[in-house]
């Protein structure tokens, strides 16, 4: 999974919340009862929804380390920059 090494642990619950929602929808729909399905259906969303966002951190870090080395191979010394913006 493409999250930071600190959100791990949990990405893999949302993972796995994911997959028992959508189940646990699959269940209920095979019962007829779609209400029940349906509320499964939404929390499986939210749980994605929280998934997501922790994919998203990891493509943002990416996108800043990817910026710092573009910087350094251009000679520019990040420590003075973010002294400068402290300031």
């Amino acid at each position: 999974m493409n999250v930071l090494p600190g959100d791990m642990k949990l990405a893999t619950e949302l993972y796995e919340c994911c997959y028992s929602c959508l189940e646990r929808a699959l269940m209920e729909l095979k019962r007829d009862n779609l209400e029940e399905a349906d509320r499964w259906v939404d929390e499986f969303k939210h749980c994605k929804r929280d998934l997501d966002e922790l994919i998203r951190k990891k493509e943002e870090h990416n996108k800043l380390v990817q910026l710092v080395e573009v910087m350094k191979e251009r000679g520019i010394d990040i420590a003075i920059v973010m002294r400068k913006g402290n300031e």
